[in-house]
């Protein structure tokens, strides 16, 4: 390190900091740049088509995008209320928001790094010899010392503003974060909800199942013990009574374990929720606005959070490159001395130029090391972006085909039930043996216990949609638990 001490204004700066303080303003006043930051080119290398394949243009939609919370289209107050209780309660959306006053803390000790810093100091001393002026005293003596130092590092290559711009994006990316965060959280719990209302309707279904097998068990009993109906077709109707029955215990477990998943994901110990007792299901909305496949780059927080990410490592390149280049740091200080009084003062400055000479190539591997990692991320942010693009497109093919299996299988209900009716009409009347009843009774039931499960995967296949698209989930109020998130 280069250094001179200016006790008085006459003394002159060494002439090799006056040369490298020449280099390094004429740099800086040209608007030289080492390393130039263009955030509107940090952009997925992904072709991107102007509109999705899957989207079907004539499709209703909802209303506009981000106009709304996702969850509130479906139009059910249960769920929405289910979610909003969770996002305050959920302690995984908690971890997420205190990492956001973590990311805070960091950009504000980068950003402190570009003003002077003022320490002050203060001593007192005494000291006691052997020698002594009387029996009882000894000589002492004191010394007072109080001073205080200024020092700047001067930013001329952008080193220090660099980083604090790194920690700025990477704080903005924890707040992308925290947002992804309540959008899967959020999906996660409207999957729950669906999947027990699913569930409990299964179990509907599977007693109104069982009460029909009991009837036909006794008429076909009555039918035996009138010499109208052989010992088979009972036992086949008791077969079919208790396989219905089995399925009864591994639904309420189903239901009991999804209950108690749902309850961890609000926060709360397994049995301290509320039991959803309506097993409707809610009436599927209109398609909601896609969008085009660009659009998904601002409407997807976890690709927001990726291009924030990327913008930081970009940022720390340039701080790599200026870590290559002297820094210059001023200052002042003055000290105020006396015995035992402050009788003396004493002013100073000083200006210091550290210039690396020989580090066997560490700063130009730790530029090379930030370079590739900056490549890394545009690799991942590509491939990321590639994936929602899939994603998006996947789900509204799946929506559409299970909408259609839906109807289809809806039709072959109606069919069925039609077939068991003109069965037992015909066995009532003597034209035929139970086979056909029997035979058309499984097919129905199955059939319904189907639709059932198609019903609900609609529904959750709209959830996903609305998690690849991004929600919409609007921003949120800052978490009342932390201090300074957003001060």
């Amino acid at each position: 390190m280069l250094a001179a001490r200016l006790p008085s204004e006459d003394m002159k700066i060494g002439p090799a900091i006056v040369g490298w303080l020449a280099v390094i303003m004429v740099m800086h006043l040209c608007g030289c740049s080492l390393h130039r930051v263009q955030e509107e080119a940090a952009v997925p290398a992904v072709t991107i088509l102007p509109q999705f394949q899957e989207y079907a243009m004539d499709r209703p939609v909802s209303e506009p995008w981000n106009n709304q919370p996702w969850w509130e289209s479906f139009e059910d107050p249960t769920l929405n209320q289910l979610i909003e209780e969770g996002l305050e309660s959920n302690f995984s959306l908690q971890s997420f928001a205190a990492r956001i006053e973590q990311a805070q803390a960091l950009a504000r000790q980068a950003g402190a790094r570009l003003l002077p810093t003022l320490d002050a100091s203060g001593r007192y001393e005494a000291e006691w010899d052997d020698q002594t002026i009387s029996p009882s005293t000894r000589d002492r003596e004191e010394t007072t010392n109080a001073g205080g130092l200024l020092s700047w590092e001067v930013d001329l290559l952008g080193r220090l503003s660099s980083a604090r711009k790194a920690r700025l994006f990477e704080q903005e990316a924890t707040v992308q974060d925290w947002l992804d965060a309540r959008l899967l959280f959020s999906s996660a719990v409207a999957e729950q909800y669906f999947e027990i209302k699913g569930e409990q309707r299964q179990l509907e279904v599977l007693n109104e199942q069982i009460e029909t097998n009991e009837s036909l068990l006794e008429l076909m009993t009555r039918r035996f013990g009138q010499g109208q109906a052989s010992i088979v077709d009972v036992l086949q109707q008791r077969e079919q009574l208790d396989e219905t029955k089995a399925r009864v215990p591994e639904t309420q477990s189903r239901i009991g374990e999804l209950r108690y998943t749902l309850e961890a994901l609000l926060g709360k110990a397994p049995g301290t929720g509320s039991s959803i007792l309506d097993s409707s299901f809610s009436q599927l909305p209109p398609l909601p606005e896609v969008g085009i496949p660009a659009a998904l780059l601002q409407r997807r927080p976890d690709l927001r959070a990726a291009q924030q990410r990327l913008l930081a490592l970009d940022h720390r390149v340039a701080e790599a490159v200026a870590q290559q280049f002297p820094t210059l740091r001023i200052g002042g200080g003055i000290d105020w001395q006396g015995d035992p009084d402050f009788g003396d003062s004493i002013t100073s400055a000083f200006a210091s130029l550290a210039a690396p000479i020989f580090a066997a190539g560490s700063r130009r591997a730790q530029v090379s090391l930030r370079k590739a990692q900056l490549d890394e991320a545009l690799a991942d942010y590509s491939n990321q972006f590639l994936a929602a693009l899939t994603e998006v497109e996947s789900t509204l093919l799946r929506e559409r085909k299970l909408a259609e299996r839906l109807t289809l299988v809806d039709g072959q209900l109606q069919t069925a039930r039609r077939l068991l009716t003109e069965a037992r009409n015909r066995f009532s009347q003597g034209l035929t043996d139970y086979l056909p009843v029997f035979t058309a009774l499984i097919i129905v039931q199955n059939l319904e216990r189907d639709i059932v499960d198609a019903q609900r995967n609609v529904l959750s296949t709209r959830v996903s949609l609305h998690r690849a698209l991004g929600g919409p989930i609007l921003p949120a109020d800052p978490p009342r638990f932390l201090s300074s998130t957003y001060e």
